[in-house]
């Protein structure tokens, strides 16, 4: 077991890297090292056959994905590139991410109330600059430009950092917050109920839009506020292009995802106004 903590180690620190995410150093450490203590080898066979007693352990084609990922990266650590790449991943469905409406946006701001300017903070960074939930716990003080209203997003996914400008008023919403802040934590968002004030968790973030999302009647997660920036921003006009930069996604293919979001909802709106319906109906 010690030499398998090691090599689990070597492995992570290969991942950190190559510029992997804490959660994603954290998943795909957990399912090498089931495969290795299920007695795993370095050959796509014994892989399949691994992949094959969790689908009878009822994993989704989702969830095996994330696995085959894991393999092949331990693979090509281990210098056996050939067996990774005859390692495929299943076919997952596509499906388009789903958004907030405005109305719903505003619905689910109105339930926080005035005073917890820690929580509408959170919510405004989420949906007013497409953060993810690892960038926002890991933003600091120091990140926030107040001279030229920007945000220093560090180390995102792939260990890029990236410039997000914000509005005035979301600026001074960071102010009013820190303004009642009395510690000296390097971070913007910190923990509450703690004596020490840690940064903020992920785990603290979706119970609290668990919380208002169920006052407000709105089914709301991180990643769908930041889901509604980029449909909502692309619904403006904004050129997808920017958009891609704002999210920090390296391929422009994945935030061409949200132009279908946005079809959809010209087409509704194409149909509500019944223009060549009410010129052939005259």
């Amino acid at each position: 077991m010690e030499g398998l903590n090691g090599l689990i180690e070597e492995y992570e620190t290969y991942l950190d890297l190559e510029g992997k995410s804490p959660n994603t150093i954290r998943m795909y450490s957990y399912y090498v090292r089931r495969y290795l203590e299920w007695g795993g080898e370095l050959s796509a066979r014994s892989a399949l056959r691994f992949l094959a007693r969790l689908r009878k352990e009822g994993y989704s084609n989702r969830s095996l994905n994330l696995v085959v990922q894991a393999l092949r990266s331990y693979f090509r650590f281990e210098g056996y590139d050939e067996e990774a790449e005859k390692l495929k991943p299943p076919k997952v469905p596509k499906s388009l991410p789903k958004s907030l409406t405005r109305e719903e946006v505003r619905r689910l701001l109105s339930v926080i109330p005035p005073t917890r300017k820690r929580d509408r903070l959170i919510f405004l960074l989420l949906y007013g600059a497409g953060l993810r939930v690892s960038e926002l716990c890991n933003l600091k003080k120091s990140d926030v430009d107040f001279e030229r209203s920007l945000l220093v997003v560090r180390g995102g996914k792939g260990a890029k950092d990236r410039i997000v400008p914000i509005s005035r008023s979301l600026l001074e919403e960071i102010r009013a917050y820190l303004r009642g802040r009395n510690d000296d934590s390097e971070y913007l968002l910190v923990e509450e109920r703690r004596e020490r004030k840690d940064k903020l968790s992920p785990k603290t973030i979706w119970y609290l839009l668990r919380k208002y999302g169920e006052r407000a009647g709105v089914r709301a997660t991180p990643h769908m506020l930041r889901h509604s920036f980029a449909t909502h921003m692309l619904e403006n006009g904004v050129d997808i292009r920017a958009i891609q930069e704002l999210l920090g996604h390296s391929n422009l293919s994945t935030t061409q995802i949200y132009t279908k979001v946005t079809v959809e909802h010209l087409r509704k709106a194409q149909e509500k106004a019944r223009l060549i319906d009410s010129i052939l109906e005259e």
